[in-house]
């Protein structure tokens, strides 16, 4: 049986990893995306027949060093490490999803990383910003093993920040990434159900049930994209949530004229 470590970066606490305020004057801790994803996925991961390690299973922001020392120990066989992206601190146009490798991967991470961020970016069906390399990352570049870190969005983009909030986005991001590591490791991946049906998921805007105008109208304006094959894999629930979401845009127009 595979052994992932799951890494849900940073704290609660974390100084300066947060979303701008929002208009009430509250803010999402990045920690708070983080910790629901990687919940998730542990949930996703024991299902399909993984063990999992939670390596900063706690609400303090747990050293670099000893998340990594505790997956190297556990001679964990995959590596994730959970993130929101930002783009300086005030809100801003800078939206997506992407995925980092060490610089000096073998050819097992990447082709772990690539699956994993192929997968996500179907899942999610936000914009694609690619799988990325760096030499400064401690957790890509100090792990013995197929090591990822993921970015699930962007808490300056306002859009986004919705999103990293719904509690269906972080499960649509942690299913993803799940059948990324089936697809690295050979294993079924056994889907999650809602009752004895699987969700329904829509890939084109011709196919969706309602909300063709909104999902087209995001799509042209660059704020959904789908991935290569430009398959939107949204659920009824994610549909209603874009649906909300551009009511309130349309609300906050009108009574600013």
């Amino acid at each position: 049986m595979f052994c992932v470590a799951v890494d849900d970066g940073h704290g609660m606490k974390t100084a300066g990893k947060r979303t701008p305020l929002f208009p009430d004057g509250s803010y999402m801790p990045e920690n708070a995306y983080n910790r629901a994803v990687a919940s998730y996925l542990m949930d996703a991961l024991k299902r399909c027949g993984f063990r999992v390690l939670a390596v900063a299973p706690g609400d303090e922001d747990t050293s670099l060093q000893t998340r990594v020392k505790r997956a190297n120990d556990a001679k964990a066989d995959a590596y994730i490490s959970i993130h929101a992206n930002a783009f300086g601190s005030d809100w801003n146009d800078a939206n997506g999803v992407e995925s980092w490798i060490y610089e000096k991967a073998d050819a097992k991470t990447l082709d772990f990383g690539g699956k994993v961020h192929e997968a996500l970016v179907k899942a999610c069906g936000r914009k694609n910003r690619g799988l990325k390399k760096s030499a400064d990352l401690y957790v890509l570049r100090a792990t013995k093993m197929p090591s990822v870190l993921i970015e699930g969005g962007f808490m300056t983009n306002r859009e986004e920040a919705k999103l990293l909030l719904s509690e269906d986005y972080r499960k649509q991001c942690a299913e993803g990434i799940c059948k990324g590591v089936c697809s690295y490791f050979g294993v079924t991946y056994k889907a999650e159900t809602e009752g004895d049906e699987e969700v329904k998921r829509y890939q084109k805007i011709e196919d969706l049930p309602y909300g063709k105008e909104i999902i087209k109208k995001l799509v042209d304006e660059g704020v959904l994209s789908g991935d290569e094959n430009g398959n939107l894999n949204l659920s009824e629930d994610m549909i209603r949530i874009f649906m909300i979401l551009d009511r309130k845009e349309m609300l906050k127009i009108k009574t600013s004229q």
